[in-house]
């Protein structure tokens, strides 16, 4: 049910930004919207997913959101050298979807999820995180990112879209359910 809920958001959140991609005349963002949403939804559902537990799911990593950034796009071993193994979700056929860990960020214990394999199957890229905070507050959030990576490129009512080298940050609290960030690279 988490897994479904995640996948909604995260399909707004693709929506989203190719209707901002829209509004700026990029043709190619549309076009890539659907592979983004179609892949790990039918990974997902197509299969079975096998759960493999560590002992300890939170990391004792002095990681930080920047660190975090740093590792989107890097291969699942230098994921878990730095942040360990944390909770391993796979397909019935071995292939690695996420990870899970409870990481001190922002000032709280934050659940993070890495996505890997969503657009590229078989490479063990990281290719996405999502970090559920526990606060709604989202401007107080909004001012911690802009401290850390500027102003962000686009605002809207319940969402802050911000730009780290190629990567793509995105600070939203859509339904007043909790704020999230979303890594991703960029468009």
């Amino acid at each position: 049910m988490k897994l479904r809920c995640f996948l909604m958001v995260s399909l707004c959140l693709l929506t989203l930004a190719g209707c901002q991609s829209n509004s700026q005349g990029d043709v190619t963002a549309p076009s890539a919207v659907p592979e983004t949403v179609e892949v790990p939804q039918t990974s997902t559902e197509a299969t079975t997913p096998t759960v493999q537990t560590e002992n300890e799911t939170t990391s004792q990593t002095n990681v930080d959101l920047k660190g975090l950034v740093d590792l989107v796009g890097k291969p699942d071993s230098e994921v878990t050298a730095v942040l360990g193994q944390g909770e391993e979700m796979k397909n019935g056929e071995g292939l690695l979807l996420e990870r899970n860990y409870t990481l001190p960020l922002l000032e709280e214990n934050a659940n993070v999820s890495l996505s890997f394999n969503l657009y590229q199957e078989g490479a063990n890229l990281l290719e996405q995180v999502v970090i559920n905070l526990g606060q709604s507050d989202l401007n107080e959030y909004a001012q911690t990112l802009t401290q850390l990576f500027g102003e962000p490129t686009e605002t809207y009512e319940k969402s802050y879209f911000f730009v780290s080298d190629d990567k793509t940050l995105v600070l939203a609290d859509l339904y007043d359910d909790g704020a999230y960030i979303e890594i991703s690279l960029g468009e």
